[in-house]
């Protein structure tokens, strides 16, 4: 793979992780829901947000090093595929923090409540 092919890969990934990671924990948590109130144990949803919340915080991280990577000055022409990426990698933090924030706040009730409520 070339080094514009990986490097897109990466960008793309951790721009979209986040809410793919969110949304399969909210779906894993959902459908195990009754299974936790059967057996009176919350740990396999700690254990989705848990794992959601890592791999959102990865992906975030390697949004953070592309875009070190990619360096912070200016380039002479607005709108070529260096500001591109540069844009993608800011925006992978920021659906990275952003999304962890929900899935730790989706945690809450979880903690707060009982098992079956």
């Amino acid at each position: 793979m070339s080094k514009r092919v990986t490097r897109d890969l990466i960008l793309w990934t951790t721009l979209l992780g986040g809410p793919v990671f969110w949304l399969l924990s909210f779906e894993a948590k959902f459908s195990w829901t009754p299974w936790a109130c059967d057996a009176q144990s919350k740990l396999a949803l700690f254990a989705f947000a848990l794992t959601a919340f890592l791999l959102t915080a990865v992906a975030g991280l390697f949004a953070w090093r592309e875009w070190r990577s990619l360096g912070s000055g200016q380039s002479e022409e607005g709108a070529d595929t260096l500001a591109r990426s540069r844009f993608m990698a800011l925006g992978g933090m920021a659906f990275s923090a952003g999304f962890c924030m929900v899935i730790v706040s989706q945690a809450i009730p979880d903690i707060m409540l009982g098992v079956c409520q």
